[in-house]
C-alpha cells in the first residue's frame, strides 16, 4: 500500500452510480502528462502523478530536509490520506530555499536512481540522495507548473 499523489487541477468528480440515491463526490487533481517533464524509468514519467510507498515518501522527504513541508507533526500527510492540500507560493518558496539546501549539502548530486538503502549512504558511485533528488526535481516540476498554470493548485493523495 501507499499513496497515489497527483499534482495539479483541483478537480471534484461525481459518482451517480455508486448505489446510493444521493451521488458520492470526489476531490482529487486533474492527471496530466507532459513530454518535457521529468522521466527517471518509473511507470509515471512525464506524468503529475506517483505512487509511492507510505515508507518511501515518508524518508525520502524526511532525508530532504522537507519532511514538515508534507506531514503535520503527528506525522499525518497534510491534506489527508486520501485529501487534498493547497500549493501556495509561500509552500513552493520554502520548498524552494530546502531545494537548494539539499542541493548544497550534496554538491554532487544527480537525479539518478541507485542502491535503496535506508541510512542513505548507499553506494558512493549512486548515493541514496541521488534517488531523493530524483523526487525532488520531480515536485520541483510539479509544483512549479501548478502555480504557473492551474486556477486551483493542489496536491491530492488518493
Amino acid at each position: 500500500m501507499g499513496y497515489s499523489i497527483t499534482i495539479g487541477e483541483f478537480e471534484i468528480s461525481e459518482n451517480p452510480d455508486d448505489g446510493i440515491d444521493c451521488s458520492c463526490l470526489s476531490f482529487g487533481a486533474e492527471s496530466k502528462e507532459i513530454d518535457s517533464a521529468p522521466a527517471f524509468g518509473e511507470p509515471t514519467d512525464r506524468c503529475n502523478m506517483r505512487w509511492p510507498s507510505y515508507s518511501v515518501w515518508s524518508d525520502c522527504l524526511e532525508h530532504a530536509g522537507m519532511k514538515d513541508l508534507f506531514f503535520c507533526e503527528q506525522g499525518h500527510l497534510i491534506g489527508g490520506h486520501p485529501g487534498v492540500r493547497l500549493i501556495t507560493s509561500e509552500l513552493y518558496s520554502e520548498f524552494t530555499d530546502r531545494k537548494v539546501a539539499f542541493e548544497a549539502k550534496y554538491p554532487k548530486v544527480e537525479a539518478t536512481y541507485g542502491n535503496q538503502k535506508s541510512n542513505f549512504e548507499g553506494d558512493p558511485d549512486n548515493p541514496e540522495c541521488n534517488s531523493t533528488y530524483c523526487r525532488i526535481i520531480w515536485l520541483d516540476y510539479w509544483l512549479s507548473w501548478a502555480l504557473r498554470t492551474c486556477n486551483t493548485p493542489v496536491i491530492a493523495n488518493s
